[in-house]
């Protein structure tokens, strides 16, 4: 088969991998001048460093077994770090059950009710039974209305903004059963996981691998349409057209209709209805000694402006930088002015909370900085989410979909869409054999 991949990122690069090991023939596009998606990188202290804050964890079985593959698993660090959360009475070590149990801001009984709710969402068998009550509602059922106005209620605002009421409790259940599940042998800290000189190494070595098995890699290549013809599918690319058997749309799915315009019009609809929050990504590298202990910081203040300070150099030797790095993230809706806002602007603002969270900061310790922004950042999962994911098949003969919205009830991560470009690959493949 002469397949088409619209995609150069996690999914994208993975189903190629797989097809182009199967024997397929795989051209990849993308408009952007590098792979990698949410996973690219740049320069930092003379080191490639993510775009956006990453790191993995001791359940991503598919990523970690793609790394091996990759023969590059000596390259994959394992860490505890520790981390906290700023509330507006102050910063809290928040990482085991006793930081819990020593977290004032809630009562005696509210730190009880969490914990033991926390303990409770590991026993749920059947998330599906999550899906029509909010996240709001579960936390208050279950730990408290106290737990969700101090704690949830805050991080839920700050990572989904006017949408955070509606968002349907399976979300919210995921991140406390992933957290669980990738916490060390004594069940204290979490272990996450770091690849030596970044994560865009993995990925230049499966894009390596597809070019030696015959598949073309085409960056800076915009493709302008999706035609369906009676024998496979057409693309025009850079306003030339190429031909093939199948296509997958590797990308948010609110960006196919635009390039399909035979897709049906209910189903286009759907697609362009998938809510997603835009992200801001602020990297520093700073001189000067590490700013806290913790590696990442929860920011359930709404005064603030970022929702999370991850300082990176905590879970990787600053020798690699030449100094401290530090990410500060803030989700926002894409019609936020902030989003738009010049550089400067985005810089400025982020810049003014810091000396609140770290005493031993001040301006003239950034050396570099280097802001990344993405449009489609976090799928919004609201009530009855599982009847809105679009299946990879569209309606289209030989056009598929693979993104971000479709590893539900997971939450988005390397490993997860490194599943769904396999499975993505083999539905492909099956389907030919079907006669699909």
């Amino acid at each position: 088969m002469n397949i088409g991949i619209i995609g150069a990122g996690v999914t994208g690069l993975t189903a190629a991998y797989r097809l182009a090991r199967a024997g397929e023939k795989v051209t990849v596009f993308d408009r952007s001048p590098e792979t990698g998606g949410m996973v690219r990188t740049f320069q930092m202290g003379g080191t490639r460093l993510e775009s956006f804050y990453h790191h993995c964890f001791n359940s991503d079985t598919d990523l970690v077994s793609l790394v091996e593959e990759m023969n590059l698993g000596a390259r994959l660090r394992w860490k505890a770090p520790v981390n906290a959360l700023w509330v507006p009475q102050g910063l809290y070590r928040f990482t085991t059950p006793g930081d819990l149990l020593r977290f004032r801001p809630l009562s005696l009984a509210g730190r009880v009710r969490f914990g033991l709710q926390v303990l409770g969402a590991k026993r749920v068998k059947d998330w599906k039974t999550l899906e029509g009550i909010t996240a709001r509602d579960w936390v208050c059922a279950g730990a408290g209305r106290d737990v969700w106005e101090t704690l949830w209620g805050p991080l839920m605002r700050s990572k989904f903004g006017d949408s955070a009421e509606d968002v349907a409790a399976v979300w919210l259940w995921n991140k406390l059963v992933l957290r669980g599940g990738s916490r060390s042998k004594d069940l204290k800290n979490e272990e996450l996981g770091y690849l030596e000189g970044s994560f865009g190494v993995l990925w230049d070595e499966v894009a390596r691998r597809i070019r030696t098995l015959g598949g073309r890699i085409c960056l800076g290549e915009r493709v302008d349409r999706i035609v369906p013809r009676e024998e496979g599918v057409e693309l025009s690319v850079s306003g030339s057209l190429q031909s093939f058997d199948q296509v997958l749309f590797a990308a948010a799915p609110a960006l196919l209709p635009p390039l399909a315009p035979d897709l049906p019009g209910d189903y286009a609809a759907s697609l362009g209805e998938l809510p997603y929050q835009a992200n801001l990504c602020l990297c520093l590298k700073l001189e000067g000694p590490p700013l806290s202990p913790f590696y990442w910081i929860s920011v359930a203040r709404e005064d603030c402006p970022f929702v999370a300070a991850i300082e990176h150099t905590r879970l990787v030797d600053p020798a690699a930088y030449g100094g401290t790095v530090l990410y500060l993230s803030r989700y926002l809706d894409a019609t936020d002015p902030l989003f738009s806002a010049d550089d400067e602007t985005v810089v400025a603002r982020f810049l003014e909370s810091l000396t609140d969270l770290y005493p031993l900061f001040y301006p003239d310790l950034v050396t570099e900085s280097h802001l990344s922004r993405e449009r489609y950042a976090q799928p919004v999962v609201g009530l009855g989410y599982s009847g809105r994911i679009p299946d990879l098949r569209t309606p289209l003969k030989g056009l598929y979909l693979a993104s971000m919205s479709q590893i539900y009830p997971e939450d988005r991560g390397q490993s997860y869409a490194v599943r769904l470009g396999r499975e993505a690959a083999e539905e492909m493949r099956r389907d030919v054999r079907r006669g699909l």
